[in-house]
């Protein structure tokens, strides 16, 4: 049964994979982060899990998360309950079947974990990851590019710790790079744009 809030619903989502390639590498980790109409946090999951497969997998994507090919194949979920788990945790906020109650997907880099979803449902036989969420998916990144306009050419680059430090919202290295911690960050990015943009 899923719990309808006053207002609209988030989820805020990050992945981590083996690779950049949405059709080759996998997922190994979902964050995902519920919010109210405040984007206050009322619900959370992160789920670590062994690929579906270890082919393909691009060695610099395992070395920015810190993980080994053998630390993934010996996790103890697999990506087959980690999708039921996942699918489970939608299911408490959210009909699928229901056309005007759906999530609004947000992430840094939408498109990147928004097809990488899209993807692991596919592949786990699941054709309608859509039905879940309202289209387009919400992109952190851009909004924060339109607030940085004016000031762009002074920024070293785009990556979410840069906006982070620029912001002052702070960034640990040591943290960088897990779903949860990224996703945390990702929030509090957005929750900072949001008071400087009035009308996001």
């Amino acid at each position: 049964m899923s719990t309808i809030y006053n207002g609209y619903k988030s989820v805020f989502l990050d992945v981590e994979t083996t690779g950049t390639d949405v059709e080759n590498n996998n997922i190994f980790q979902i964050c995902a982060i519920v919010t109210d109409e405040q984007y206050e946090e009322i619900d959370r999951i992160d789920l670590r899990f062994t690929p579906l497969s270890m082919e393909h997998v691009m060695p610099e994507a395992l070395q920015k998360t810190g993980m080994s090919e053998d630390t993934l194949d010996n996790l103890q979920l697999k990506a087959t309950d980690a999708y039921r788990q996942f699918v489970g945790f939608l299911s408490r906020h959210c009909d699928k079947y229901n056309k005007a109650d759906k999530l609004h997907f947000v992430a840094y880099n939408a498109k990147f974990d928004a097809d990488f979803m899209r993807e692991f449902f596919k592949k786990n036989g699941d054709s309608f990851f859509g039905s879940w969420f309202w289209n387009p998916p919400i992109c952190v990144m851009q909004a924060a590019a339109w607030m940085t306009m004016r000031v762009r050419g002074a920024l070293p680059n785009f990556r979410l710790e840069t906006l982070c430090k620029c912001a002052e919202l702070g960034w640990d290295d040591s943290l960088a790079h897990d779903a949860s911690y990224d996703i945390a960050q990702t929030l509090a990015l957005f929750k900072y744009i949001r008071s400087n943009v009035p009308q996001l």
